[in-house]
Formats: C-alpha cells, structure tokens, sequence
C-alpha cells in the first residue's frame, strides 16, 4: 500500500469537526496547551496518538473496550511473541530477541486509532478521511493493510488465476464473520488466532448435514481442504542482514497435511498446510544460533485460507484431485530440498499414506 502525501495524513476535514469526536476540544484527546500562543507552546505534553494508552483516551467514553483491546492478540501480538519462545527453547525471550522484536516486528500490532481512525503504523498511518472516526474498520484501508500479503490478496482474488473468495464476490467484509468481540479481546493464555472461542466457524453459517459428501467426511477434513484454492508459501525470511533478506520469492500452491492443532474445536485428521517464513538462522544477526528448538514447531502451519469456493479441483473430482494424488499431500518428498532442522520439524504434519 503506498504511503499516503503528507497532506493527506494531516488533514482535518469540515465533516469531522461537526463529528461526535469533533465537537470535543483537542485537548480531550491530545492534551497539550490550549492557551498555548505558539505552536511550540500549544503542544506542550501534547499526545500524538492517544489511543496508545486506551484505558484513559477511549474507555471514559466507551466502557471497556480499550482494557479489552490490550489483551487482545492484536495489541500484544503474544502468537508472533510464543513462537519465537518456543523455537528458541527459553521460558522467556533472551534480552537480544526481545530487542529484536521490538525492532523488528512490534510496530504491526494496533492501537484502537488504527483501526478506528487512521492507517496503521506499518503502512505509515495517515487519517482514513479526514480525522473522523469509524466504528467499522475500512477493510482495505486497516484490515488488509496489515493482512494484505496472504489474506487480502487471496480474498479478493489479487493471486494470478485464483478467483476471489466467494463471500467477497456476495459482498463480506471481514467483519461479517471476524465480530467485534473477537477482535477485541483473547482468551487467557492465547498464543494464538485460533485460540479464539469467538472464532468464526463455517458451520456458524452453513449446514454441513444438508450434503452428502460432507457426512462422509466430518471430522476427517477442514473444510479448507475441499473449498480452497491454491495459496500464496513463503520461504527462508530472515529478519537480520540486508543481503540474506528473503532468499526466495513466494509462491503458490495447496498442500494437505495432518492437523497440527487438533482438538475438540478442531477434530480434522487432515487440514490445509501452509509454509512459513522462517528458518533455523532466521535471528542469528540478533542472537547467534538462537532457534535451538527450530523443530518444536512445524514450518508448515495450519491455516484457513480466505479464498473459499464452492466448486475447486478437490470439490468436483475427488478421485483425482485428492484421493490417489500425492500431489495435493504433504508428503517426506516435499521436505527433501529443506534443511534436517526443517525436515524435522514437519515429521509430525507429512501424510505418510495417501488415501485411496
């Protein structure tokens, strides 16, 4: 997304000032000195982005939201954070990886204004119109400013010979199934998007009973696994020198696996795969030979793709698109070019028999 001129992300429009918000002083957010003569002396103490603190700038208006907010995956960012623990072997994240982190991976996460009122910080912010404030995000403007790469692309159908996602081509925006609480808040503990209650679910919407093939394979397969497309896989990121970069450009495909994060929400044996970008000396500029414990996590990760459609190459033909086509599996063959860290990694989610 290009970075908005610098007249854009200043502006305060007419509209706005006629606003809920815009009926407030500046100061009621801001703080600063409204006696102030000068502009040095208006902006004593004055705050850039109140919504930093949420407790204190949003939840004298609106209850709870910002305490909510700040538990939230999107504020703490605890998914990214715990992979990176546990890849590393430590009960804590060693002083250099914390540093990296902030550096390197903290400004994605959102305050309420970046979602609310302006672009979020990785995409160098900039007021959506004109300084007033949404109670629905802009889906390409917030949303898919951040999860644009894979989600976004792949939803609105960005990918070379991919359709859009169904649901975009009837008119969702996220939030029809991401709701506000979910977005709002975690659950204790989470360490990730999927550790979500609130989590949409396709059968929130659709009776799976209705269709015969679906009977036959409830609890065996995700529903990714028949109604997704192919999907973007990345490869050897590394956050640390210029020059090691990404070392390979993504690339498009469709793996079935075995379900890494099975449970009572998540029954499948077999679930959409995708790669990741990281690998065993992802972090050594930061911290020499850090990820100790590479293989506790596989680099081929459960995922939902968001470019759902209702007849793909698996939905119209199972026999040859997924029964007896080792093509579609995560198989030890694919694993053959990665690193033995890697290799090992993903002895856990390759499908050993292909069924028949």
């Amino acid at each position: 997304m290009p970075q908005l001129e610098a007249w854009q992300q200043v502006l305060v429009s007419e509209d706005f000032l006629t606003s809920t918000h815009g009926k407030l002083s500046c100061s009621s957010c801001h703080n600063g000195n409204e006696q102030g003569e000068s502009m040095e002396q208006a902006h004593t103490d004055l705050i850039v982005a109140p919504s930093s603190d949420p407790v204190k700038a949003c939840d004298t208006c609106h209850g709870t939201l910002g305490a909510q907010h700040q538990e939230s995956l999107h504020a703490t960012l605890a998914g990214y954070k715990e992979t990176i623990r546990v890849r590393s072997g430590q009960a804590t994240l060693s002083l250099e990886l914390e540093k990296m982190f902030e550096a390197k991976c903290a400004k994605c996460h959102t305050s309420c204004g970046q979602c609310h009122v302006t672009r979020p910080v990785s995409v160098s912010g900039g007021f959506n119109a004109g300084h007033n404030f949404y109670k629905r995000p802009n889906m390409t403007l917030n949303c898919t400013a951040c999860h644009g790469s894979r989600v976004g692309s792949e939803f609105t159908g960005q990918n070379a010979g991919i359709s859009a996602d169904v649901h975009y081509n009837k008119g969702f925006q996220c939030v029809a199934c991401h709701s506000t609480e979910e977005l709002h808040t975690a659950e204790p503990g989470a360490t990730s998007r999927y550790d979500n209650s609130l989590a949409p679910a396709c059968e929130d919407c659709h009776q799976v009973s209705s269709n015969a093939y679906h009977a036959v394979h409830k609890n065996k397969l995700s529903c990714q696994v028949c109604h997704s497309q192919e999907y973007k896989n990345c490869y050897n990121c590394h956050v640390g020198k210029v020059e090691s970069g990404i070392t390979q450009p993504s690339e498009l495909g469709f793996k079935i696996g075995k379900n890494p994060l099975k449970s009572a929400e998540r029954p499948w044996d077999y679930v959409t795969l995708r790669h990741i970008p990281i690998s065993p000396d992802s972090y050594d500029e930061w911290e020499p030979n850090a990820l100790v414990n590479f293989a506790a996590l596989p680099t081929w990760k459960f995922t939902t793709p968001h470019n759902i459609k209702k007849n793909t190459p698996q939905a119209a033909n199972c026999t040859s698109s997924c029964h007896n086509n080792p093509a579609v599996f995560l198989t030890q063959d694919d694993l053959q070019n990665m690193s033995a860290e890697e290799q090992a990694a993903n002895q856990g989610v390759i499908v050993d028999k292909i069924p028949d």
